[in-house]
């Protein structure tokens, strides 16, 4: 393991990527700390509201990093309560951005996770950043703004915005789909109801987004914004083809309208033509291998 001085602080450290995150950068042998809403028994790790300024110039002035991967959101689609969106999502990056400013340290790199939701509906299934971004859905609006906020602070921070793809592994909420349909497979359940069939996605593994998240830190590149993809898209059909042949098992599929989203996004795939030329791709990034790690 490498031995390294430098601490980086994730925002929603406890949350699912954030989890991943922190042991992938620990195995590298990175000093990292965060701070989530939640509470936690581990000294590396604070509990703070975002949406409190002086909670989140606190904490982070007394962690004082050299790096912050900003993680922290309300990031499924159907979350109940509209403001949280725009009070997390916006709000709360103003107070990180701002709480960076402030410190007597200047941090060297600052990555913000928005989403691909923002692109929302567009012409073409491949879609890349030059586009005009069309999101549908609070969730996504909300990135849009968030990203909006973090170029007012390009001038003044190092800042890297990415927008990630559809990602999954185990640990993910089970109200996500992959988690849910892994979920009725293993379980031989004998039936299962989802949303919209026709929709196409891509399916990362959570470790493929975390090594580019590294490599994209640790590069001289900022006051950029770039899609965190692999360009492969694949249908929810797919997707039950391969769990049925994992599993053996083939539950009987119905659609339920109320999980029939409005304004549903049909196509969802990043181009990685910027993201190519700004690092190497890792390679760990296989469809089948990933949804076998749900059922074994």
């Amino acid at each position: 393991m490498e031995n390294h001085s430098k601490t980086i602080l994730i925002t929603g450290i406890t949350g699912f990527t954030g989890v991943y995150l922190k042991k992938h950068l620990e195995g590298k042998g990175y000093r990292v700390v965060g701070f989530s809403n939640s509470k936690s028994d581990d000294p590396s790790i604070f509990h703070c509201d975002l949406t409190q300024p002086d909670q989140v110039q606190a904490v982070i002035t007394e962690l004082s990093p050299d790096y912050v991967v900003h993680l922290a959101a309300i990031s499924f689609v159907q979350h109940p309560v509209t403001l949280d969106f725009y009070e997390v999502n916006v709000l709360g990056t103003q107070n990180v951005l701002k709480a960076c400013l402030n410190l007597p340290k200047p941090v060297t790199k600052i990555l913000l996770a928005s989403s691909a939701t923002v692109y929302g509906n567009q012409i073409g299934s491949e879609y890349h950043e030059s586009m005009i971004p069309n999101p549908v859905n609070h969730y996504g609006i909300s990135k849009l703004a968030m990203e909006q906020v973090g170029k007012m602070y390009w001038e003044q921070l190092p800042i890297l915005m990415v927008r990630p793809f559809n990602y999954t592994a185990p640990g993910q909420e089970s109200h996500f789909v992959i988690p849910k349909i892994a979920a009725a497979f293993t379980s031989k359940a004998p039936q299962l109801e989802l949303g919209n069939l026709d929709v196409y996605r891509e399916y990362n593994g959570v470790n493929y987004v975390v090594e580019v998240y590294e490599r994209l830190l640790f590069s001289k590149v900022t006051q950029e914004i770039v899609n965190v993809c692999s360009g492969k898209m694949h249908s929810l059909h797919e997707i039950l083809d391969l769990f049925s042949q994992i599993t053996g098992h083939q539950p009987q599929i119905s659609i339920n309208p109320q999980f029939v989203r409005p304004n549903e996004i049909q196509y969802l795939c990043g181009s990685v033509q910027k993201l190519k030329q700004l690092i190497e791709l890792p390679t760990n990034n296989d469809l089948r291998e990933l949804l076998t790690s749900f059922v074994n």
